[in-house]
């Protein structure tokens, strides 16, 4: 036993072995659960996550109770530098707080230039972040590691990411300004803070989820991703321990090892890949590579599945992710990751994750010959991303949209969505106007076919979000030009879809490209934004006599949300179908809160938003 009020040491011992590049006696785990502590020690978001003591002592009771190995303090790791640069929170009793995005902090040189660099002792919550992570080292004698908000991230924070990637094209230089600052000026001064006030500290874990793949493409993050996650090692004085660890979408890459090979120069110590990449990419073959490379070895196990899976299926997931992970000669290099217990998992869940992985190691392995997810031992057929500036003149001639019957001026508006030019694909709408084409043709034979298009390249893994984007942009462009037109000689839209990100959920990207999408297709689209609470998109629907409603999630602890609201229509008997989406959003998952559909991206969306009009019957 340890001489600290909190006694972590036997899990601690383990993980430092691995990280220090020895090798564990037994797999030890590792976690984020600060939702699940603060619901199941029954505190509200605003307390639990501004008061040091109460989160510290909260996250530790809970998690001591559960048999955790290793000390989990994983606060809104993507907030507290963007809130200390200006920025305002939103706040919630369930869920963590987040960064209320709905307002840039920087657009451009003069937002920049305004910018006052925080101090980490004084700015936002930074000195809460110093305070807790001393008094998780007073109560257990470990030197939690700090989180931070990687570059592009951060980056993604205060511009807004379509903002980002549209400055990505049309003002790199910007951009790199940006990225340096906020290495500079605010990155860089918090690490270093932490490592002066909580001695013998050397380890800072960048959280980097919308700076992986497909939310970027490999090009933008070799060019304003990776140069500053080493720029910020070096001015933190060439730490190894200051890494970014969490990149996902592997199974995104072009080159599955190539990709590896980069994620082990931002974080020497191991390769960690998790759900849904293990399943898509094979736990053997990143077992290969580790081996090869004689690295270390995580694998993640996902916040859904921990969620709302069975006993049995969680048993068995951890004891797969554990077998592999524990073979051949570099095995004893390996941890399991529990990616995240929300505020929603039931507490049985829990103990049934941290009870797996201690039969695992006590040697008993039911699961021992079975290989229960993913292709392992043979790659999944891995695609990636071909390109990003100026991609779209690779693919003219692809689609039937392009046949030689059609004419010059759809081909030619038809390119500009394919070479994401925002600026000349309205010129062309005008022209085309000028010339005396209708605005239901330029629409239908000009706009929607490349956006068909760029939906195939993106599901074939051609094209990343970025892409889409900036292909959407320039159809919204144009078809500024022309909507002022459509509405007087259509009577009708072909249908009013009402979208909106649920209740606790901030992020837009994908919602927003259906919206636009939509719009392109002739729909009338009511966006309700993010952060929607379930009355409000209800009333709207009425409201509007909606077709069909559509909600995202980025957070898989927002998911349950859906369910709430399709329980609330059904509940209403409201016959408005509802179809759902986002990163984390599966099939399986709309099966199971009753959804009416899934959309994988912005085109299938779309199609079946028309499939489920085209099934309503007629008015009378």
């Amino acid at each position: 036993m340890s001489n600290y009020e909190y006694d972590f040491s036997k899990g601690v011992k383990q993980y430092k072995k691995i990280i220090d590049g020895g090798e564990a006696d037994w797999v030890p785990v590792t976690t984020q659960m600060a939702e699940f502590c603060m619901k199941y020690g029954g505190h509200n978001g605003r307390e639990f996550f501004s008061n040091p003591e109460l989160f510290v002592r909260g996250s530790l009771d809970v998690q001591q109770e559960m048999g955790f190995h290793v000390p989990d303090m994983v606060w809104d790791v993507y907030s507290v530098e963007a809130e200390a640069l200006g920025g305002n929170m939103a706040w919630f009793d369930e869920l963590y707080p987040a960064l209320d995005n709905t307002e840039v902090i920087i657009n451009d040189e003069k937002d920049l230039a305004r910018i006052k660099t925080p101090d980490p002792f004084k700015t936002g919550r930074m000195p809460w972040v110093l305070e807790v992570l001393q008094l998780c080292k007073e109560l257990t004698g470990y030197t939690h590691y700090i989180h931070y908000c990687s570059p592009i991230n951060l980056a993604a924070q205060v511009m807004q990411f379509e903002n980002l990637i549209m400055a990505m094209q049309e003002k790199p230089k910007f951009v790199h300004k940006l990225m340096d600052f906020l290495v500079e000026e605010v990155l860089a001064p918090y690490i270093n803070a932490y490592f002066k006030v909580v001695p013998g500290a050397d380890i800072a874990n960048g959280k980097d989820a919308v700076g992986s793949l497909p939310f970027i493409t490999e090009e933008i993050l070799e060019e304003f991703s990776v140069p500053y996650l080493l720029k910020l090692r070096k001015l933190c004085g060439d730490r190894p321990g200051v890494r970014s660890d969490n990149w996902w979408g592997d199974s995104f890459a072009a080159d599955i090892e190539k990709y590896w090979d980069v994620k082990l120069q931002v974080t020497p110590q191991y390769l960690k890949i998790q759900d849904p990449d293990c399943f898509y990419v094979g736990t053997e073959r990143a077992r290969d590579y580790a081996d090869s490379r004689e690295c270390a070895l995580s694998f993640g196990v996902g916040t859904l599945l921990l969620q709302v899976g069975t006993a049995e299926e969680i048993t068995q997931r951890i004891h797969e992710y554990m077998e592999v992970g524990s073979r051949g000669p570099h095995g004893k290099k390996f941890f399991l990751y529990l990616c995240s217990f929300s505020a929603q998992t039931p507490p049985e869940n829990v103990r049934t994750a941290i009870e797996a992985v201690n039969r695992f190691n006590a040697g008993d392995r039911p699961y021992a010959n079975e290989i229960l997810s993913g292709p392992d031992g043979v790659a999944a057929e891995i695609k990636g991303g071909k390109g990003f500036m100026g991609i779209g003149s690779k693919y003219s001639g692809v689609s039937e949209f392009r046949r030689e019957d059609r004419k010059q001026i759809f081909k030619d508006i038809y390119q500009t969505i394919m070479d994401f030019d925002e600026a000349l694909c309205p010129e062309l709408v005008a022209k085309a106007l000028e010339n005396g084409e209708s605005a239901i043709d330029i629409l239908d034979e000009g706009l929607i076919p490349p956006m068909g298009e760029i939906g195939d390249l993106f599901a074939s893994g051609e094209l990343f979000v970025p892409e889409m984007l900036l292909a959407a942009r320039a159809m919204k462009a144009g078809l500024a030009v022309i909507r002022p037109i459509l509405a007087e000689v259509r009577s009708k839209p072909k249908g009013t879809v009402v979208i909106a990100t649920v209740f606790g959920d901030l992020h837009d990207i994908g919602k927003n490209l259906v919206g636009m999408m939509l719009e392109g297709a002739g729909f009338k689209v009511v966006d309700l934004g993010v952060n929607t609470k379930a009355e409000d998109i209800i009333a709207t629907a009425r409201e509007v006599n909606a077709d069909v409603i559509g909600l995202s999630a980025l957070l898989t602890t927002t998911m349950p949300f859906m369910k709430l609201i399709i329980e609330e229509i059904k509940r209403q008997e409201l016959d408005i179908p509802v179809i759902i989406g986002g990163a984390p959003v599966s099939q399986d998952f709309a099966d199971t809160v009753g959804a009416n559909g899934y959309g994988d991206n912005a085109p299938i969306a779309v199609d079946i938003c028309k499939k489920l009009v085209a099934s309503m019957p007629s008015p009378t």
